[in-house]
């Protein structure tokens, strides 16, 4: 059977890795194609790395239509909620994609809107929270809202969800590439960006700076990484998960609390880098007001300048 790839499709999903596709090959190779290439209007919006393995070998393979997909839209937005569920994506590709899916929604509002208007609407209609315009003024809305439902949807704290935004706005283009690529963590060139923008300061006011908060930092960017890097288990998982044990409950149930762990332990890291970076400014408060005294006494003065010359 040969079906349609649309291209828009096909580049809406993240590519497999090298040794996922080889893994996967293998599986087909050895099992057959267990799962269904999933098509709507003849074109493949699940399955394009197995059609083309399946294709190559000339393996047969089974098609199951999706109905209830009104438009292109609604089929990006089927497959992005797919990858959601079906993938262990990086934290970096499920904003990527929590990103997108609010842009169809937004397109989709604002396509109810403009259907809206060739037709007699009750007045009453436009306060009602469904109503095409409200759906439009919050799937545009940049900030507020739409990060929080933009983190919840790649299932991540608001601050990363931030963060990320903060890259994608005024990051270079290399290192949006080293975030889309797993080459650094988020939180890293999230802090190369905002020491980028920082003004050069009195030295003595970042005297805790560069003692304490940022040590901690840097340790917590560095656990950070170990998490992002934890090949072992991700292999494990996307090795196995078309074999025999996919649908072991003994080894999906210690896959999820491993997700959920991971997942618990980047959000208790989010809170205390906030705790942190809160922590600096209330004792930046304090110096800043040390300095403004020291101006005042001279007597004080001196023995702050001893103080910090020891």
């Amino acid at each position: 059977m040969n079906l349609s790839i649309n291209k828009e499709f096909q580049d809406l999903i993240p590519p497999l890795s090298a040794e996922e596709l080889v893994g996967l090959e293998q599986s087909i190779l050895s099992d057959g194609c267990r799962e269904p290439l999933i098509v709507w209007n003849n074109m493949i919006i699940d399955g394009h790395h197995r059609y083309t393995i399946c294709y190559k070998h000339n393996i047969p393979f089974e098609t199951r239509q999706i109905k209830g997909l009104d438009s292109e839209l609604d089929v990006k937005l089927w497959m992005i909620n797919n990858q959601f569920s079906r993938r262990n994506l990086s934290t970096a590709i499920r904003l990527d994609l929590a990103y997108r899916f609010k842009e169809f929604e937004a397109e989709k509002a604002n396509a109810r809107m403009q259907a809206t208007q060739f037709k007699e609407l009750d007045v009453t209609a436009s306060l009602l929270v469904g109503s095409p315009e409200k759906e439009l003024e919050q799937a545009n809305n940049p900030k507020g809202k739409t990060l929080e439902i933009i983190a919840q949807k790649a299932g991540v704290s608001r601050s990363t969800a931030e963060q990320y935004d903060a890259i994608q706005r005024k990051g270079t283009e290399e290192q949006k590439e080293e975030v889309a690529a797993g080459k650094s963590s988020i939180k890293k060139v999230y802090t190369q960006i905002q020491k980028a923008k920082k003004p050069q300061k009195d030295k003595t006011v970042y005297w805790v700076k560069g003692r304490f908060t940022n040590v901690v930092q840097q340790h917590i960017t560095s656990i950070y990484d170990l998490l992002a890097d934890c090949k072992d288990l991700i292999d494990i998982y996307h090795w196995l998960r078309n074999s025999s044990l996919g649908d072991n409950e003994n080894f999906l149930a210690p896959v999820y609390k491993i997700q959920n762990q991971k997942t618990l332990i980047t959000k208790t890291l989010n809170q205390l880098s906030e705790l942190i970076d809160d922590f600096e400014i209330l004792i930046n408060q304090c110096k800043n007001l040390v300095l403004i005294e020291a101006k005042k006494d001279k007597k004080f003065a001196k023995q702050y300048e001893k103080y910090y010359s020891n």
